[in-house]
C-alpha cells in the first residue's frame, strides 16, 4: 500500500482536487450554498493564478523572461504553490519539455495528438511520475539549487494535505471554496482555453511548426494566456502582445510591480506593426 501511495501520490493528489471542486459545484447547484463563495473562489483564482501561473511559473520559472528582486521570487513561488500543479521545479520541467515537442507525439499534452475533449478535461495530467519521465524531459538545474522552490518540491503533498486539514478544522466551506477550488478552476482554465483552445480556434501572427493560435477572448480572460501563437514564437518574451490590437494583463503586472532592469527585461518585449 505504501508504495502504491508513493508511485501515485500525484494522481492521488489531482483526483482530490478534481473531487473536491465537483463537490463545491454540487453544492451550488443543490445545496443551501450562497453563490457568494463561488465568487469568492473565482476572485481568489484569478489572483492566484495570475501570480502564480501567468507570470510565475510560465513566463519567470519556466522562461526566465524578466528580471525580478528575491521578494518577488518568492511570492511567485509560495502563489503558485495554491496552484496545485506542482512545485515550480515541476512545472518548469514539464513546459519546457511542451515547448520542445509541441505536437510531436511525445507531447504531454496536444489537442492534435490526444483529441480536444481529452485535452480539455485535463486527463493528459492524470498519469504517474514514471509516465511524464518516460515522454521526455528538460533539465531544471537553474531552479533545483533555490532554497524556497527546492523546499516546495521536497515537502509539496505534505503542506498541501495540511492545509486542507487546517482549512477543514474552520469550516469545509473554506476548504472547497478557498482550498480546493480555485484550484480547481485554474486546472479546468488551462486545458481548456490555453491547452484546447490555444491550439484549435484563433488567428496566428507567425508560422511555427504547432497549431498553436492567438485567441483575444481566452487573452482576456485568462488576463494574459490567450496569445499562444506569439509565446510559442517568442517564447522569452514576458509580454505576449506583439501588436498594438493586442494586450497582456499580465505583461503590465509584470512591468508596474515586479520586472527589474536586467538582459532578460529588456528582450522580453518586442513589436511587429509599430
Amino acid at each position: 500500500m505504501h508504495k502504491f501511495i508513493i508511485q501515485n501520490k500525484w494522481r492521488i493528489f489531482l483526483s482530490v482536487i478534481y473531487a473536491g471542486g465537483i463537490f463545491g459545484l454540487f453544492q451550488l447547484i443543490f445545496g443551501n450554498v450562497s453563490l457568494w463563495w463561488l465568487t469568492g473562489a473565482v476572485i481568489w483564482s484569478k489572483i492566484v493564478q495570475v501570480i502564480g501561473h501567468s507570470i510565475g511559473m510560465h513566463r519567470y520559472f519556466s522562461h526566465k523572461s524578466f528580471d525580478t528582486t528575491p521578494t518577488c521570487e518568492k511570492i511567485m513561488a509560495w502563489f503558485s504553490f495554491l496552484l496545485g500543479i506542482g512545485s515550480p521545479i515541476q512545472y518548469a520541467r514539464n513546459h519546457r519539455f511542451h515547448h520542445r515537442a509541441v505536437d510531436k507525439p511525445n507531447d504531454l499534452h496536444s489537442p492534435t495528438n490526444d483529441g480536444r475533449l481529452k485535452t480539455a478535461l485535463g486527463l493528459w495530467a492524470f498519469h504517474d511520475v514514471n509516465w511524464f519521465m518516460e515522454r521526455g524531459t528538460e533539465y531544471v538545474r537553474d531552479l533545483i539549487s533555490h532554497p524556497t522552490y527546492k523546499f516546495i518540491n521536497n515537502w509539496y503533498y505534505t503542506m498541501w494535505y495540511c492545509l486542507m486539514a487546517i482549512s477543514l478544522l474552520i469550516s469545509w466551506k473554506v476548504l472547497v471554496f478557498l482550498v480546493i477550488m480555485p484550484s480547481f478552476i485554474y486546472h479546468m482554465e488551462l486545458n481548456i482555453f490555453v491547452n484546447c483552445i490555444g491550439h484549435s480556434w484563433g488567428y496566428r501572427n507567425f508560422n511555427t511548426n504547432d497549431t498553436s493560435v492567438n485567441n483575444q477572448w481566452v487573452q482576456t480572460w485568462t488576463l494574459g494566456e490567450g496569445l499562444h501563437n506569439n509565446h510559442h514564437a517568442h517564447c522569452h518574451l514576458y509580454d505576449f502582445a506583439v501588436k498594438k490590437s493586442e494586450s497582456d494583463f499580465s505583461a503590465w503586472i509584470i512591468e508596474k510591480f515586479m520586472a527589474v532592469d536586467g538582459k532578460h527585461t529588456q528582450a522580453g518585449k518586442i513589436r511587429i506593426d509599430s
